[in-house]
């Protein structure tokens, strides 16, 4: 698998991550924290099975295995387990690579575009999904991932290409069959002929993993097509043999690949993943097939960042879609969701969203759940593919992982954002993009290639952008300071090995990053030993892909480059598997194998001339070279190999016999291990409707409440944008929610949009974006569209039922008034009766009292 830089899938995925992020957070005292990594030792060894990892973990053999868990009942296995976690992350994407070269040897049909591009309606990604990959996954159609933050920002305009090209074999064979007619083959008994032979399709696939049920799929769907299929079992290193160099390519030894590739790192842009893609560094055919001029053009654009705006890069990402598709170069299929396995006594680890377990993060940051020191033993699934060398090496992913923990880059995408951060070089970044211009200064020096020199720009030179880099230098791994001459070395490096006119030059190190770096270079100024200034030609609508395209730090000393340097100019060896092949030697690897003593052969040389390249004459005094040529000496006498870096660990030995190889940590980094761990917990949010109408009714607006939280509380810091659906998946409106503070959205449906709705069943799908995880969230909330005189009907029942109700209230309370009345009536007799007794017995008191006065009066 080589390398490169929904709803209920994605629960899942912060299911299986925040246990194992949250469950060992141990803490450990500022004294106990080292400088460098937290473990003393890493060893990476081959391990293939994937049905005794586990077995493995529990027995305490392995920490983790840097792949994912493919078979469900290992996934089970490793749920199950009390001693193995797992983590769950989009790491993966699977593409059939399509051999568009009219072959020198037999007839190519995918030589034709139209027989390409219906191979998207050919496949049922669906059925892939759910029965090839057991639902670990969702479908993919663009070159932009159907999970990554570049696809939820087009989203709309993805689906109405999702649904264009959804299977449909019929239209397929139509346009399969009107293409090859028209080329000259013909149709005989079920079976197509080109002048008479079979045409016979080269099918590359991958045994390894679910590809071989997925190239039988397809197989068996171009067979049904009449094509005859010579199905081509071949792992790794035997596949890239073929797709992985152009002669075999150009001579149809294969026509189709199942491309697997890694992503290890979320990016919050793609702009230089299609220029991959058609780039001769992804594979040597594209080296005669660049892609039709109009995808060419939006392709370059988009890696160069020739836009002004945002919304004017989005349609160039739509243009790069659309156009891709028809091309059928490039067949996406899937995004995977992989499960890797985890032993419970590591203690936590920082997860990039994509790269789970294969990342620069996991590995720089994983440790025991004990704390400080240790080995950690990782399981690699294959090991040594291509030469361990920082120009044209660890393109593959199994070997990658030693780069990751021995080199140091200058910036890193963030894990959860895919915003470049600073490992090494904090930046600063001041723009007169996307049209005014800065001027640089006149001392500011560049690169001349024919003299080998830096020299100054001189008056007049302008760019777009300056970025000012403070460097945390520190030393490299055989002890001696990284300086400014490391710096400016590793800038004509870049040049040299770019440049078609030098000696050095090798189309595989011609990568995205370095083209685009040289092409835009405009000078460079030292402010200081460990600060430049770096002005480019070049602008992006993020400041920090600015630092990342502008960003000068390197991973290797001079003295290491001007050794490969020289056996490469001298054809002992290459740079890359494609110049090997071509020159017939070795690959260069500065950790093993023939290339070792080549290059000490070389170094005795360099030692006993001292020296140093016209590049750095002046800068390098001859002291300071002789102490660089004795640390490297010294360091090959010590560990045997060449490769000299600047990161957490130091690569200490490869033993291609065990296919193991041993990383010890380096205490002289710079960075104490635990300078991370503040990115341990994620936040992706999830959305959700809370309350919404029993219906939707044409011409009446509708407005739905969600409710945006992380871990269960509200979250404010999040996008939402909406797709609303009819029945048959097509795309009826789209818009974004309205933010209404404590984590409510609203999503309101005017009267206008909701009388364009035809009567039936709505999907309105909802995708959440976090400020702090750039990973999409997804939901889906299903509703109906009512006819107007069942919403009345049920308003006139509604009413009906209301005023009986309300009739019937007014009746019981009339009733219990009346109730009342006879009671208050009662009650007054009652007292009317007493009053009347005491009227009468007042009356009879008075004449009582009026005989006695009478009485008494007269006794006088």
């Amino acid at each position: 698998m080589n390398l490169r830089k929904i709803s209920l899938t994605l629960i899942y995925i912060v299911i299986l991550i925040l246990p194992t992020a949250l469950a060992y957070m141990i803490p450990i005292s500022a004294e106990q924290v080292p400088y460098g990594p937290f473990p003393d030792k890493i060893i990476i060894f081959r391990h293939a099975d994937e049905s005794t990892v586990v077995p493995m973990m529990e027995k305490g053999e392995m920490d983790a295995w840097l792949y994912y868990l493919r078979l469900p009942e290992n996934i089970k296995k490793a749920e199950e387990s009390p001693s193995v976690n797992v983590v769950g992350t989009y790491g993966g994407g699977i593409q059939l690579l399509i051999n568009p070269l009219e072959t020198t040897e037999g007839f190519n049909p995918f030589s034709i575009r139209e027989v390409r591009e219906a191979l998207n309606w050919l496949i049922d990604r669906h059925y892939i999904v759910s029965e090839i990959y057991h639902g670990r996954g969702v479908p993919r159609w663009t070159m932009f991932r159907a999970v990554s933050p570049d696809y939820s920002r087009i989203v709309d305009f993805a689906k109405i290409l999702e649904s264009k090209y959804s299977y449909n074999f019929e239209k397929a064979k139509v346009q399969i069959f009107e293409a090859l007619s028209t080329a000259g083959a013909e149709y005989k008994e079920g079976k197509w002929y080109y002048q008479d032979k079979p045409i016979t399709i080269n099918f590359l696939i991958r045994p390894e993993d679910e590809r071989k049920d997925l190239g039988d799929y397809v197989a068996s769907q171009l067979e049904k097509l009449g094509f005859t299929v010579n199905r081509l079992y071949k792992p790794a290193r035997d596949a890239f043999l073929l797709w992985g160099a152009f002669e075999p390519t150009k001579r149809g030894e294969w026509h189709i690949y199942t491309a697997g590739w890694a992503f290890t790192a979320i990016t919050a842009y793609d702009d230089s993943d299609p220029w991959f893609w058609y780039s001769p560094d992804n594979a040597p055919l594209f080296e005669e097939y660049p892609g039709p001029p109009l995808l060419r053009e939006a392709i370059d654009k988009l890696n160069n960042a020739e836009y002004k705006s945002m919304e004017e890069r989005l349609e160039l990402v739509k243009r790069i879609c659309e156009l891709a598709l028809e091309d059928g170069v490039h067949v996406w299929v899937i995004d995977q969701l992989q499960v890797y396995p985890v032993n419970a006594r590591l203690g936590s680890f920082v997860t990039d969203l994509y790269g789970g377990c294969m990342s620069f993060w996991f590995l720089r940051t994983l440790r025991l759940a004990t704390g400080t020191g240790g080995d950690v033993k990782l399981g690699n699934r294959l090991m040594f593919i291509e030469g361990f060398n920082p120009i044209a090496g660890f393109s593959w992913l199994y070997d990658v992982y030693a780069y990751y923990l021995v080199a140091d880059p200058g910036v890193f995408p963030h894990p959860h954002t895919g915003i470049y951060i600073p490992i090494r070089a904090e930046y600063t970044v001041t723009t007169a993009g996307p049209d005014g211009k800065l001027d640089v200064p006149a001392d500011a020096l560049t690169y001349d290639l024919v003299s080998e020199k830096f020299v100054p720009v001189g008056e007049g030179v302008k760019a777009t952008s300056k970025v000012t880099y403070k460097f945390t230098l520190g030393k490299w791994h055989h002890g001696q300071p990284i300086t400014k001459a490391d710096i400016l070395y590793g800038i004509a490096e870049t040049f040299k090995v770019t440049s078609k006119e030098s000696p050095l030059y090798d189309p595989v190190a011609a990568s995205p990053g370095r083209v685009l770096f040289t092409t835009n270079l405009k000078g460079v100024k030292f402010i200081a030993d460990d600060t430049v200034e770096v002005y480019v030609d070049y602008w992006h609508v993020d400041n920090s892909y600015v630092a990342s395209m502008a960003s000068v730090w390197v991973d290797t000393p001079w003295e290491v480059l001007v050794l490969m340097n020289e056996a490469v100019l001298e054809k002992k060896l290459a740079w890359s598997v494609d110049m090997a092949d071509e020159w017939g030697v070795d690959q260069l690897d500065l950790t093993k194998g023939p290339s070792i003593p080549i290059l000490k052969d070389i170094l005795d040389k360099l030692v006993e001339e001292n020296s140093i390249p016209p590049e750095l004459e002046g800068i390098v005094s001859p002291a300071d070279a002789k102490a660089r040529w004795s640390a490297l000496k010294s360091f090959y006498e010590e560990r045997g190999h060449f490769w000299v870096s600047n990161g957490p660990y130091t690569f200490a030995s490869a033993d291609p016999t065990a296919l193991q190889m041993i990383l010890e940590a380096f205490r002289e980094y710079p960075f104490k291990a635990d300078r991370w761990d503040g990115m341990i917990t994620m936040k992706v949010p999830s959305v959700r409707v809370v309350k919404a109408p029993e219906d939707v009714i044409p011409g009446l607006e509708a407005t739905f409440n969600l409710a945006v939280e992380v871990e269960g509380k509200p979250y404010d810091r999040a996008s939402v944008r909406y797709l609303l659906l009819d029945s048959l998946g097509n795309l009826v409106a789209a818009g974004v929610a309205q933010p209404k503070g404590g984590g409510a959205f609203d999503i309101t449906l005017t009267s206008v949009e909701t009388g364009r709705l035809a009567l039936g069943t709505y999907s309105l799908q909802l995708i959440a974006v976090g400020e702090e995880a750039a990973l999409p969230s997804t939901s889906s909330y299903t509703f109906t569209v009512t006819p107007p005189i069942v919403y009345f009907e049920r308003l006139v029942k509604a009413t009906r039922a209301d005023l009986e109700a309300r009739i019937s209230t007014v009746e019981n309370r009339v009733n219990t008034i009346s109730r009342d009345v006879s009671s208050i009536s009662a009650s007054l007799s009652g007292i009317q009766s007493t009053v009347n007794t005491v009227l009468a017995l007042s009356v009879v008191a008075i004449v009582v009292a009026v005989v006695a006065v009478a009485l008494s009066l007269r006794r006088r």
